[in-house]
């Protein structure tokens, strides 16, 4: 019955991948000579799982022993750097005792590996049953839990849907307004020598709520109308001391009452909540019924989904209303599904609009380092002007090869993602190891996307590896597929990114130059990779 409702609104069926067998589980074929038959070889027996190489659970201090100042062999790494130690000094599986966690980990740094893991039908994500989340959409009438097989075919299928070119290019033109609009609200962001303030964070994840907004109603939530708001001495936020570390960020979103907010700003307030709370992010606290950081979280996420439901309302009424515009294609194609439209959407504003924000936000940063590469895209973007004014068609001046190629490298060079969690269900064997039932296997994409191996100079940002012509040595093209997966392994929109983050970078290159001018920010990790502020953007006027 399911199936027939995703015919519907499926454009093309889904291509299924031949299953590969895991390491050592394969037999060897016959000969085909009938006259000589070779001995079949003995099967090599797997080595126990306590072979794999790793770091010892050290007594009282476990694992944490190895990141302590001075003493610690990876005192001066965090987030993937870590794991690059780890890669380094162990090889490309890595294990993790038990020791202070309820299961032990096996970290994979090969593409090869991660394949085998990807198409074994004996792992699955980890299911976290008691977390705020799956609280709230239990709770929730008519709706279902996220880790149905009914969800992740509807997962799937948005997913080939926002694959098709044909359907991305009725994205275009509301892509660009959207994008016009947060460029014009930099412009009033900067102050003495043309520097941006923090508010530029806010700014990015109103524009990423905004565009997923439009990817998913077919309407404008107005996340970007208004004026910019620029700190003065009267509303200038206090600054924040290193006794303030775990305090979440704020914006001057906090500073205004509720009641004299919009929807659209209660929506971007209360993802900002979510992502500097790390609502999202599992843990002791998240899990505790009792603990007040459950309670809150599961108020926010109530906030989320009955703002979400708001939307989706005047989304479906817009749409019923009139002639339909291109922007409302998506939203049209998934009607057949009626009370799931809900939930999936909040989901994906709740999953998306943080590593969106924080992808343009990394690429901002990779063109303001980058000035030669910046001033081919400037000129790139030229060309896509004058095109448009001489009449050609707005999809034709929107198809900016290298400016969809900084967005990719920025992608590589940082992924929001570091890794993809699965837990073994059974006992298999992994490269010629046993890998019982029960064991994290994180797949360290974060890693190899930057692996010399696969990319060549895979630290330095290069766009050209991206593009047709040239660069044959650093190709991107020569890279494993597994080793670049920059938003996880079923990201419905993966496939929309570049054209979010292209238009972008095409309104904000028209007018400005990006530079930066201060130390390198910090990278922290919170559920997904964050630079943390401050930040030093300088917007200068482009000549």
């Amino acid at each position: 019955m399911f199936k027939n409702i995703l015919i519907q609104f499926l454009v093309a069926s889904i291509p299924r991948q031949s299953r590969r067998r895991l390491s050592g589980s394969g037999q060897r074929g016959a000969a085909t000579s009938p006259q000589r038959r070779s001995a079949p070889a003995p099967a090599q027996q797997p080595r126990p799982f306590t072979h794999i190489p790793g770091p010892l659970a050290l007594p009282m201090l476990r694992h944490s022993a190895y990141v302590l100042p001075r003493i610690g062999n990876f005192h001066h790494s965090v987030g993937l750097g870590l794991l690059e130690g780890l890669r380094t000094r162990y090889g490309d599986l890595v294990r993790l005792a038990k020791a202070s966690r309820k299961r032990p980990v096996l970290y994979v740094f090969d593409p090869d590996i991660m394949k085998e893991v990807y198409e074994s039908k004996v792992t699955q994500p980890p299911q976290w049953q008691r977390s705020p989340l799956h609280e709230q959409r239990r709770h929730t009438a008519n709706q279902h839990t996220s880790q149905g097989d009914e969800t992740k075919e509807i997962w799937s299928a948005i997913g080939t849907l926002l694959q098709d070119g044909t359907l991305l290019n009725n994205y275009d033109k509301v892509f660009d307004d959207i994008a016009a609009s947060l460029t014009r609200r930099l412009g009033e962001l900067r102050h003495l020598e043309n520097a941006l303030n923090d508010e530029i964070s806010t700014e990015l994840y109103r524009w990423a709520l905004e565009t997923l907004g439009a990817m998913l109603f077919g309407i404008r939530l107005g996340c970007l109308d208004g004026p910019a708001h620029v700190p003065t001495d009267e509303n200038r936020a206090k600054e924040k001391t290193s006794l303030d570390d775990d305090t979440p960020e704020t914006c001057s979103l906090w500073n205004r009452c509720e009641d004299e907010l919009t929807a659209a700003e209660r929506l971007v307030r209360c993802s900002l909540l979510v992502a500097g709370a790390g609502h999202l992010v599992r843990s002791e606290h998240t899990l505790k019924r009792d603990s007040d950081t459950f309670n809150t979280t599961l108020q926010t996420f109530d906030m989320h989904y009955s703002l979400t439901e708001h939307f989706l309302l005047l989304a479906v009424h817009s749409l019923r209303a009139g002639s339909l515009r291109p922007e409302q294609v998506l939203l049209d194609r998934l009607r057949p599904l009626q009370e799931r439209v809900l939930p999936l959407a909040s989901d994906v504003l709740l999953a998306g609009v943080e590593p969106l924000a924080q992808t343009a936000l990394s690429m901002f940063y990779q063109l303001s380092l980058h000035a030669a590469q910046q001033q081919r895209a400037h000129d790139e973007v030229s060309w896509g002007a004058a095109a448009r004014a001489a009449g050609a068609p707005h999809h034709s001046c929107t198809q900016l090869p290298y400016l969809r190629a900084c967005a990719n490298e920025a992608l590589r060079l940082f992924p929001v993602t570091g890794g993809v969690v699965r837990r073994s269900t059974q006992d298999m064997v992994l490269a010629g190891y046993e890998i019982p039932a029960g064991v994290d296997i994180v797949l360290a994409h974060g890693v190899t996307s930057k692996d010399e191996k696969q990319w060549g100079r895979g630290k330095s940002f290069i766009p050209e590896r991206w593009c047709s012509e040239g660069w044959e040595p650093l190709r991107a093209t020569r890279a494993h597929p597994t080793s670049f997966k920059p938003f996880g392994e079923r990201c419905p929109a993966s496939g929309v990114v570049s054209n979010m983050l292209a238009a972008l970078a095409t309104r904000v290159l028209d007018r400005y130059r990006l530079e930066w001018h201060g130390p390198a920010p910090t990278v922290a990790i919170a559920g997904v990779n964050k630079l943390q502020p401050p930040y030093y953007f300088v917007l200068q006027n482009a000549s």
